[in-house]
């Protein structure tokens, strides 16, 4: 069995890719940097608690691709954090996002299924009295 079905089938619906830009829309963008650019993800792939965007942004006078990783500190969150930025060359394609993500799990200690991170517990803010 193939990777991507391994993924798929134990995360379920918690596995997910999309194309967000086609190879013509980016080479686009790169000959032609609209005024108002900012960052665009142009493929996400989501896989549990670790997801990996493959990211169009501005370096200097061009556009560039680079891969953001981001976790979640819990399997039930709704919230990414930003985990790491990537110099690896960026491709596109699922099976190469999902190498990626493989080897960052293997070489971070990091989990598709667990959080590995320690909960950090803030203060709660307690509201004061109105004095009278």
């Amino acid at each position: 069995m193939n990777r991507k079905r391994e993924l798929q089938r134990s995360l379920g619906n918690r596995y997910s890719y999309e194309r967000l830009l086609s190879d013509r829309e980016i080479q686009r963008m790169k000959n032609h940097i609209p005024a108002d650019f900012s960052e665009t993800a142009a493929a996400v792939l989501a896989a549990g608690c670790l997801r990996l965007n493959a990211v169009l942004y501005r370096s200097c006078k061009e556009l560039l691709l680079g891969y953001d990783v981001f976790v979640k500190d819990d399997p039930d969150s709704p919230e990414w954090i930003f985990y790491d930025s990537l110099s690896d060359p960026v491709s596109l394609k699922e099976a190469d996002m999902i190498r990626i993500l493989d080897r960052m799990v293997s070489e971070h200690d990091l989990s598709y299924t667990e959080s590995c991170f320690d909960r950090l517990d803030g203060k709660a803010v307690r509201k004061e009295k109105p004095t009278l």
